[in-house]
């Protein structure tokens, strides 16, 4: 490969990054058009490695093409109970093979983050995005199954694009669960730490469906 191929093969995977983080934090949200043209301009690089971007960004379905319009990918509320029912067997078999292989250290430094989140109001979306995959993803990689590891990674993403914000009521239930599975693992209850994670995962299902139905009651009002 030639140094001018490295340069260009760096900068598609930079637009990419950054495209993708656009994606997850709403700046570009689901059926929003995406034009290569303005991105490389917001983005201050050339259209090609923007086009090559957007184009695996497509393939990995963060982005649909309809003919020549491209658009943000929307996940639907039976998008995301899929995604949670599949995340509930996956992450209970990480939580499971990640006991006994999550260094103590590392438990600490997770328990420490989780407990740093005080209140609602003191903790931002994005900070409270990154204590969440600071939680299922070093659980997921500490399991030693990378497939799985990538698939928990890849659908917490997915979970991310529904859009929906933070859940006011499941701030401290979501943080005492996390520290249950922390406390599990721990203490090397590998089926504890399974069911301690499919229990959160059902928790944050059930929120969802609550808050939806409280906003369409408000909204037949």
């Amino acid at each position: 490969m030639t140094d001018l191929q490295t340069d260009d093969a760096s900068l598609a995977e930079r637009a990419m990054q950054q495209i993708r983080q656009m994606i997850l934090a709403g700046d570009l949200p689901g059926g929003a058009v995406v034009q290569d043209r303005r991105l490389a301009e917001l983005l201050g690089l050339s259209r090609t490695p923007v086009r090559e971007a957007l184009g695996r960004l497509a393939g990995e379905g963060y982005l649909r093409r309809d003919k020549r319009l491209l658009t943000v990918h929307s996940v639907s509320i039976e998008d995301v109970m899929e995604i949670l029912a599949t995340r509930r067997v996956l992450e209970g078999e990480t939580a499971r093979l990640a006991t006994g292989r999550l260094a103590a250290a590392r438990i600490a430094e997770i328990r420490s983050a989780v407990e740093g989140m005080v209140s609602p109001a003191a903790v931002s979306h994005d900070r409270h995005w990154s204590v969440d995959d600071l939680v299922h993803l070093s659980i997921a990689e500490a399991g030693g199954n990378r497939l799985m590891a990538r698939l928990v990674k890849d659908l917490r993403e997915r979970t991310r694009m529904f859009g929906l914000s933070r859940i006011p009521r499941r701030f401290e239930p979501g943080k005492n669960e996390h520290l249950a599975i922390l406390a599990a693992i721990e203490a090397g209850d590998a089926e504890g730490a399974a069911r301690a994670m499919q229990a959160h995962i059902d928790n944050t299902r059930q929120g969802i469906l609550d808050l939806l139905a409280g906003t369409l009651a408000k909204e037949a009002m």
